[in-house]
């Protein structure tokens, strides 16, 4: 254990001695944020998503409902999709669209003749602004057709709005959409930087001395491993802080979501490690990262938000490695991290470890 604080101590007075780099790190995903807030923020572009509708009723009046959210600005921001009501709710189960509009047999008759009629919209909690827009527009639709309808004491029409069960919405505001994929993007980089100690190690001859000596090799790499996963927990609580104070960022509980932050930032180090670790040279390791690492952080949200981009990359960039960490930090913002996930990418932490234990050594051996 001891050998396994001298080498993160190590690690980390090196990085004391270099404050430009990390702070470079650091000021790319915050000008990209400041960027996008300025362009984006107000007047700029709208979000995108998918509402999802079953009309279970079939008549002109559902049709003349429906018809609305293709229509002007709704019609820019939402893709509409008809779908039977099962389906649907397997699909918002999922997290696979904005909302599910359920639209009752006999909701026309019932608007003609005055009777009680009640529709039902599914929000995805996971969303805000969208799923805020969709209710506020049906709500508008709703109570105007119920000033042209057969009673004029009570509105016929009742809309029961309902969040997916099991499920907490994140914080809103503009902050919980930039700040998660703009934080992990800088994460990205700097495992990128810290990755590539181990190549400056492997040319140095150091790795080869530990491989030959008493302590443990992997001892050494869990030095190191600690070293990043503290170096990630200060930037996010720094990052954490900053957007609370600044941008009025919610956070449920400070200790989760740092804890998220570092577990999942030493899971992505261990990624490009273990990339790192298939290169013949220090310069190709270095291209391989690159190769890697920028596309997956423009399709994991570092730069667009998964809001503001199509549907069908938004879904490919949730499952990216850096896109579930941001997908899991807003439902930790939330306070809604279930504890599987920690338990998850502990083993998957562990797996990646000793996997990189073996090929390091031998490449130092």
């Amino acid at each position: 254990m001891r050998f396994i604080w001298i080498t993160a101590l190590k690690d980390l007075r090196r990085l004391g001695r270099e404050p430009v780099a990390v702070l470079t790190w650091l000021a790319i995903p915050s000008f990209i944020s400041i960027i996008l807030t300025l362009v984006f923020g107000p007047g700029g572009a709208k979000p995108h998503g998918t509402l999802l509708i079953a009309d279970q009723d079939k008549a002109i009046g559902a049709t003349m409902l429906t018809n609305a959210f293709d229509q002007g600005a709704l019609g820019k921001m939402l893709t509409v999709e008809h779908i039977t009501e099962a389906e649907g709710r397997r699909r918002m189960d999922r997290g696979d669209a904005s909302a599910l509009l359920v639209i009752p047999s006999g909701f026309s008759a019932s608007f003609v003749t005055g009777q009680p009629v009640t529709i039902d919209l599914v929000r995805n909690p996971a969303q805000r602004a969208l799923p805020d827009i969709i209710e506020d527009s049906l709500g508008i639709m709703l109570e105007r057709a119920a000033s042209y309808g057969a009673v004029a004491q009570t509105p016929p029409i009742q809309l029961d709005a309902n969040i997916i069960p099991n499920k907490t919405e994140q914080p809103d505001g503009f902050a919980a959409i930039i700040l998660p994929g703009a934080l992990f993007m800088g994460i990205f980089f700097i495992a990128g930087a810290l990755a590539a100690d181990v190549w400056r190690e492997r040319t140095s001859g150091a790795l080869r001395r530990i491989a030959t000596t008493p302590a443990r090799f992997g001892a050494f790499l869990a030095g190191k491993l600690l070293a990043a996963t503290l170096m990630f927990a200060g930037i996010g609580a720094l990052a954490l802080a900053v957007a609370h104070r600044l941008m009025h960022l919610r956070v449920a509980s400070f200790p989760v979501a740092i804890a998220w932050i570092a577990a999942s930032g030493s899971c992505l180090y261990l990624i490009i490690v273990l990339i790192q670790s298939a290169a013949s040279s220090e310069r190709v390791s270095t291209f391989m990262t690159n190769l890697v690492t920028l596309p997956l952080v423009m399709l994991g949200g570092g730069f667009v938000p998964f809001e503001w981009m199509p549907q069908s990359l938004a879904r490919i960039g949730e499952w990216t490695p850096n896109g579930w960490c941001v997908m899991q930090l807003r439902v930790a913002l939330s306070g809604s991290l279930q504890p599987i996930v920690f338990v998850t990418i502990a083993a998957i932490i562990g797996a990646m470890w000793l996997i990189e234990m073996r090929i390091i050594r031998k490449a130092a051996c």
